[in-house]
């Protein structure tokens, strides 16, 4: 549905037949405009995947001019939406790897295709955005057969890669590589106990209680533009600002999880970027935790005047010259 404080044209008595068709092109406008219809975020192309019987999630995908010599499975943050990858997709592009990003429930163009859903951070369960990852995994092995594949995530999709790294285990064979930026192990934002008590009692009771957070678009990036791209993006509604109790109990638990077992990581290379500058992912936390990993296995580098968007930052060519130095033996 449009935003709650869109007022549209009325259709009522008296309103002659060009008047009603102007209204409804008016209304078409505003929906296309709430699932970001007017939006370019230069891919390739886009599908729909099904997830589920029930549950489909919305996918872009950027692919280089010849077959692709890696796939970068693409999961963002929370609040954001897969258009935000556009930026290092279109980079790798040049490089020969392809990147696809789809939609974590409740987010950019997901409402679209799920009737029950809305923009809003919410989940049932942590487990579903492993399963929905597991989808579009599924997907791209069919799509490109024999073609490596590496985990990308970003801020909440780092928490969620590095939990599914944790669990699927040596049995994912398609997977080379994970590459994780500023993950979301420890809000760098201290919740009050009283609020975080209220909050597990609300997951039960009443799980879609919501409440805006607090997210200043500013303190992202340093480039300006991809600010105003941010923006640009919440304004057309593909940007979300409200988030549940039920999220933030499922977020916590998977959090407590994915950081007492990090020792466990054995099966896959994991590349790590941290932001100095971070407001919002306790970056010296996630450092701590992550020095668990065997040394063979991580490439942790920290740049510390970085915000918490690594990929999107103004130094983010040197990010990723690093990336592609680092995928290289593992693409053989």
């Amino acid at each position: 549905m449009p935003h709650a404080y869109t007022t549209y044209p009325r259709i009522g008595q008296g309103q002659n037949v060009f008047d009603f068709f102007v209204t409804l092109g008016y209304i078409i406008s505003i929906k296309n405009l709430y699932y970001g219809g007017d939006m370019d975020f230069k891919e390739t192309r886009n599908t729909v995947i099904d997830i589920d019987k029930n549950t489909k999630t919305f996918v872009r995908i950027w692919e280089p001019s010849g077959k692709p010599k890696a796939i970068f499975l693409a999961i963002h943050g929370g609040m954001a939406h897969c258009g935000d990858w556009v930026t290092p997709a279109l980079y790798f592009n040049k490089k020969g790897i392809a990147t696809v990003a789809f939609e974590l429930r409740g987010h950019g163009m997901f409402p679209k295709y799920n009737k029950k859903s809305k923009l809003l951070l919410h989940v049932d369960s942590f487990d579903d955005y492993l399963k929905d990852a597991n989808a579009v995994l599924k997907w791209i092995v069919k799509q490109y057969p024999g073609v490596p594949v590496f985990i990308l995530g970003h801020s909440l999709g780092g928490l969620i890669s590095l939990n599914w790294g944790l669990k699927l285990g040596k049995g994912k064979k398609d997977i080379k590589g994970f590459i994780v930026s500023a993950p979301w192990l420890k809000n760098l934002v201290v919740i009050p106990p009283v609020l975080a008590a209220l909050a597990k009692v609300f997951a039960v009771v009443w799980p879609t209680f919501s409440s805006k957070t607090e997210l200043s678009l500013d303190v992202l990036t340093h480039d300006p533009a991809i600010t105003k791209r941010h923006y640009r993006d919440e304004k057309a509604l593909l940007r979300g600002t409200m988030g549940t109790a039920r999220f933030l109990d499922q977020a916590t638990k998977a959090q407590l999880w994915t950081c007492a077992h990090m020792k466990e990581w054995k099966s896959f290379p994991l590349f790590v970027v941290l932001a100095g500058k971070d407001k919002l992912a306790d970056s010296s936390y996630a450092k701590e935790v992550l020095g668990k990993i065997q040394k063979k296995l991580l490439t942790l580098v920290t740049y510390n005047e970085n915000y918490h968007e690594n990929f999107n930052e103004i130094n983010r060519e040197k990010i990723y010259d690093q990336i592609a130095k680092w995928m290289a033996p593992l693409m053989k």
